[in-house]
């Protein structure tokens, strides 16, 4: 996939993951139900960020792909 869709992609779930957990908010109360979701959102947010950041500079440095491909789980990485 091209990195200019990618890119548009990474919006697209940052900007469901945002407005999902705006409904969470939106009643001034995070429930216990909620906690998980909540916290899996964030978590989503994390990464969907990170490889939005990689794409701009990707595309930024004229390049038609990620050099280094994201990690298959970020969360298992050290530093």
């Amino acid at each position: 996939m091209p990195l200019r869709a990618q890119l548009a992609e990474a919006n697209a779930s940052i900007e469901a993951l945002e407005e999902e957990r705006r409904r969470i908010y939106e009643d001034g109360h995070v429930d216990d139900g909620e906690h998980p979701r909540l916290g899996a959102i964030n978590h989503e947010l994390e990464h969907v960020w990170d490889l939005r950041r990689r794409i701009e500079a990707a595309l930024a440095a004229g390049l038609s792909e990620l050099p280094v491909p994201p990690p298959e789980h970020p969360e298992n990485q050290i530093g």
